[in-house]
């Protein structure tokens, strides 16, 4: 017996190798690559499962390689992880059978015998890909119930994600924690948010706004991490999971009178109310709160070694002038003994927005003084916006910690057709190349909402795995032939268009005029394309032999809703100017011609698969365990889309979507411009809340029986709407 089990565990060793680095238990239970790889083939392409001849050969030393060769109808992988292997097979489906996988839909249309394909081999230059901005899991993921997350991993191991954040179900830990201490339920409720808005409750930014959470959500959610996690560690993967970054309720001074808790100034116009609490650095609770949260979070969730603390995000530092660095100091290294304490492998995550947005406070000495005290191979950044801040070349690499390069893309989850694809291809080549990179570890995708942009994921997840310039055009050729299955002239130029326009945009926060709430102030900050206008024509033209294919259709939709929503912006910015001229019939005509584009842009957005205020709803909805909670979770969902709390937020996360043009954009503007007309008054901030407290229903499907020629014929009525409205002015 004692011989079988020395075989046994001689087999574990081999089959498990333990690395020697802090924070890379990679190896666990869950991780047989080959079963995991072959769970994605069998939730992808069934029936080809077994064309796949799939390969293990592990390599700790090296970063993550694939290698493929398909001959016969047989393709043969090998990889030295589970998602260098689905990362070879994704490679495989685009480049030899024309395949595509993105959260619109995917086209994977592949003939019984699947195609040949050379021996190729591609390196990552990164050990780790990482994903997410925690402002995703409010944006994007805050109401997905397992369906959506079972398909948002496969997507990420097939793209060569291997560090995803995974923020959910620790309000349940914390909790946990907190009652240990004596914190009580009532109290509690004036802590936590509501679901929408704890990704900046846990970044330190508010307390209780939109809450309090019901008792079912902390049940729900803990379920939900415990399936995200082990099906992540299925595939090799190495999640970031949320640890103490010195926040705490207002009740912990009741807990400990003598500690030191700081008000923190509010944030981002909410009132003090909504205002959060930090623990001294100094404070001996503070290292023994990090622990306990750590432990109970292992205890729940199974153990994991990289942990995002961001203590200072968009928020004033309580530090004094005289004793500046040494006090950052502390900050550090108390956050970082605070994770040493709960596991001794622990490796602090650290989200670099800070060094962006507070770029006058963080001086070089002032992050030197942050960081210096914790060491080296135990802290990475993420050093989030290099679209915007290349923070490694201000901080002289971060002074020898670990770093990743990344683009944040998108925030607040709009949704517009935008990005500055060469930007991201050269930028990230020019940094591997400059020898002044320091420590850098990994490529990030950081964005604060996804569901958008198909292809400038598909751009970024290639450039995680070349460190060669990439070859635009011949990239743009092979991304419609993977997505739509052929290319045409005119496709190809529509798409040289895109780049030129919508697609070499630097990154923006600006939203149409008409998710604007009304007003007399005309200025427009989505500004109409030359290049678009020319794009959107060209790719219009190509329905014939594209419009079966639904990946063509849904850019379709939204190539023509945005050129519309352009004109809409036009012709109600006209409306404004009629009115001040005291041109009053070209002003109403104006405002109607835009308000029968934006119905029209609504319909047309009810036949996309993601682009719905209905779908928003119902997964809020889902989370309710009766009609009081349902109609709180919609409560939430929509108030984060709208308003959104404070002074200074709302329409920050503004969609382009059915239902909520037609029933909130529009709706404003409608009795905006009936003030205008009859002289009358209406609280438009009443109105708002009205709206959003009241559950209403979103019909989820417009039915138009032909999107294609309605998109075709939307593009035609926008463009003559503006010119009727344009010789109106020219007349008076």
């Amino acid at each position: 017996m004692k011989k079988i089990f020395t075989i046994f565990f001689f087999i574990l060793l081999v089959a498990f190798p333990q690395t020697k680095n802090f924070g890379e238990k990679l190896h666990n239970e869950f991780y047989n690559p080959v079963q995991a790889v072959k769970g994605v083939l069998e939730r992808l392409i069934p029936q080809h499962e077994n064309d796949f001849i799939i390969k293990y050969n592990p390599d700790e030393k090296g970063n993550d390689e694939f290698e493929i060769e398909a001959k016969d109808g047989i393709v043969n992988v090998t990889g030295n992880s589970a998602i260098a292997i689905t990362k070879g097979i994704y490679y495989y489906l685009r480049h030899a059978a024309n395949c595509q996988v993105t959260w619109s839909g995917s086209n994977i249309y592949l003939p019984s015998k699947l195609p040949d394909f050379p021996d190729t081999k591609i390196v990552s230059p990164y050990k780790y890909r990482l994903y997410y901005n925690v402002c995703a899991f409010g944006y994007s993921t805050a109401f997905w119930d397992w369906n959506q997350w079972e398909k948002e991993i496969d997507w990420m191991a097939l793209h060569g994600i291997n560090m995803p954040l995974a923020m959910i179900g620790k309000e349940a830990v914390w909790k946990k924690v907190w009652k240990k201490l004596g914190i009580t339920n009532k109290e509690l409720d004036n802590y936590f948010t509501g679901p929408a808005f704890l990704p900046w409750h846990q970044m330190g930014n508010i307390n209780k706004h939109g809450g309090p959470l019901p008792e079912s959500y902390f049940i729900k959610s803990e379920a939900l991490q415990k399936k995200i996690l082990n099906r992540m560690r299925e595939l090799g993967m190495h999640p970031v999971v949320p640890a103490f970054s010195g926040y705490v309720p207002e009740a912990i001074k009741r807990i400990y009178p003598d500690a030191d808790i700081i008000s923190m100034k509010p944030w981002s116009g909410f009132s003090p109310k909504d205002g959060t609490y930090m623990l001294s650095p100094l404070s001996k609770h503070f290292a023994e709160i990090g622990k306990d949260f750590i432990k109970e979070y292992q205890k729940e969730y199974g153990q994991t070694h990289f942990y995002l603390a961001d203590a200072f995000n968009e928020m004033t530092v309580p530090v004094n002038k005289e004793n500046r660095y040494s006090q950052l100091t502390n900050f550090g290294k108390a956050i970082y003994n605070s994770i040493l304490a709960g596991d001794s492998n622990g490796v602090w995550v650290m989200q670099g927005w800070l060094f962006y947005n507070d770029k006058k406070f963080w001086d070089k000495p002032s992050v030197e003084a942050f960081l210096k005290d914790v060491p080296d191979n135990r802290m990475i950044i993420i050093d989030l916006a290099n679209e915007l801040f290349h923070g490694w070349k201000k901080l002289d690499g971060f002074f020898g910690k670990e770093w990743i390069f990344s683009i944040i893309h998108n925030f607040g989850g709009r949704n517009e057709l935008y990005g500055n694809i060469p930007r991201y291809s050269n930028d990230a080549i020019d940094m591997l190349e400059n020898p002044h990179h320091g420590n850098l570890i990994g490529f990030g995708i950081s964005p604060e909402g996804i569901e958008n942009n198909d292809i400038v994921y598909e751009f970024l997840t290639d450039l995680e795995w070349t460190n060669n310039k990439v070859d635009l055009n011949n990239w743009i050729k092979n991304y419609c032939l993977s997505r739509y299955g052929k290319i045409s002239g005119n496709m190809e130029e529509a798409w040289e268009y895109l780049i030129k326009s919508v697609y070499s945009d630097s990154n923006r926060i600006s939203i149409n005029f008409y998710q604007q709430r009304p007003g007399l102030n005309d200025r427009v900050k989505l500004l109409p394309h030359v290049d678009f206008d020319k794009a959107a024509k060209l790719f219009l033209s190509c329905s014939g032999g594209f419009e079966k294919n639904n990946l063509y259709r849904d850019d379709a939709i939204q190539i023509a809703a945005q050129y519309a929503g352009y004109k809409v912006d036009s012709l109600l910015c006209l409306a404004i100017r009629f009115h001040q001229t005291k041109k009053y019939k070209s002003r109403d005509e104006a405002f109607s011609k835009a308000f029968i584009l934006m119905n029209n842009i609504d319909s047309l957005l009810g036949e996309h698969p993601l682009y719905r205020l209905a779908r928003w709803i119902k997964f809020a909805r889902s989370w309710g365990i009766n009609t009081k909670e349902k109609n709180f979770y919609e409560e939430n969902a929509k108030r984060q889309i709208t308003t959104w709390g404070g002074s200074h937020l709302s329409e920050y996360a503004a969609k382009v979507w059915n239902g909520l043009i037609k029933d909130y954009y529009l709706k404003r503007w409608e009795r905006f411009a009936d003030s205008l007309k009859y002289g009358t008054k209406y609280s438009i901030l009443n109105w708002e809340e009205k709206w959003i407290t009241n559950p209403t229903i979103h019909f989820d499907k417009s039915n138009i029986t032909d999107p294609v020629l309605y998109s075709q014929n939307l593009i035609l009525k926008a463009r003559k709407f503006l010119r009727d409205v344009e010789f109106y002015r020219e007349k008076d």
